[in-house]
């Protein structure tokens, strides 16, 4: 038996096609599945689904536009991926909205997260993709350039949550440090963010050659946490998402224009390279996370699984 992942269609069909990275050999027993295009699926559903991945890693590039992204992605990297240029994120476009959206699945107006204070009191007390690993049993890391991040990672809901201070931790450095992690301690989930665009972006504009120098660094990051993998026996068996929290316009973000809210979404390992067609959501990221783990995704979360394994192929 084998399974492959295929990707989502948001309220279409699902679409997907036989390739070597997208299979997985399971010797498992498997219960038949009904999941209806563009819902999350019901807690039964979850739990039936055949273990997907053993690893998800999700790479979150402070900062970066998707057209940027686009531009400066190798076409060898890319011809691996399963990726969006049209992926959108949360108004306000701003670091703490949007990584509050990314990790717990739902947008502001639900999570409550409308500023971006560089100390904000206290932990979020919602579920995320960290509790909802932890309390499924599984280990889960958090690797930040930003301290106001820790905001997310209630204590008790990871087993590691490490600030690496940019630009001591520049990208290559914090992905280093990172994935040094993953091989000693193999978590279930790995959440690593970089902030090298977002600071260039500041202090010199979204569109100069300091931006997109530090953009250039996407691919050979992306290719780092690819590499540990392999090594590891464990590509074939992981789902690494790659995404940002916010563009930028001029010298800032947090506004509506396409340059802010429109943001990269790339996935890579077990999945069906390719473009994804329908609209992607930044609060799509948690749901996918953890469908591609095997587990169920909590009620009250919005977002819906834009990757996942359940397909079943002779």
């Amino acid at each position: 038996m084998t399974v492959r992942l295929i990707v989502h269609s948001r309220r279409g069909k699902w679409k997907g096609g036989a390739s070597l990275a997208a299979r997985l050999l399971v010797a498992v027993t498997v219960v038949s599945l009904a999941l209806v295009p563009g819902r999350p699926p019901t807690v039964a559903q979850a739990r039936a689904i055949p273990q997907p991945v053993r690893h998800v890693v999700i790479l979150s590039i402070d900062g970066a536009r998707a057209d940027a992204t686009r531009a400066v992605i190798s076409s060898a990297l890319l011809a691996r991926a399963a990726y969006s240029w049209t992926a959108q994120t949360t108004l306000p476009s701003s670091t703490l909205p949007a990584h509050t959206s990314m990790l717990t699945g739902v947008p502001p107006a639900v999570h409550g997260m409308r500023s971006n204070p560089d100390n904000p009191r206290g932990y979020i007390q919602i579920p995320t993709v960290f509790s909802v690993v932890t309390q499924n049993g599984g280990r889960a890391a958090a690797f930040v350039n930003k301290r106001k991040l820790l905001f997310l990672v209630r204590p008790g809901t990871a087993a590691r949550a490490e600030y690496l201070p940019y630009p001591r931790y520049k990208m290559l450095a914090a992905v280093q440090e990172a994935t040094r992690y993953l091989v000693q301690h193999e978590p279930r989930l790995l959440f690593i963010h970089v902030a090298d665009p977002d600071a260039q972006g500041h202090r010199y504009g979204w569109t100069t050659e300091p931006y997109i120098a530090a953009m250039r660094q996407v691919s050979e990051a992306v290719s780092a946490i690819l590499d540990v993998l392999m090594r590891m026996g464990r590509l074939d068996d992981s789902l690494v998402i790659v995404t940002a929290d916010h563009g930028g316009r001029g010298r800032l973000h947090g506004g509506s224009s396409p340059e802010e809210t429109t943001v990269p979404w790339l996935a890579f390992g077990a999945v069906q390279p390719g473009p994804i067609i329908k609209p992607v959501m930044i609060y799509d990221t948690a749901a996918t996370a953890v469908a591609a783990l095997g587990l169920a995704i909590p009620r009250t979360w919005l977002g819906a699984p834009v990757v996942q394994i359940v397909e079943k192929v002779r």
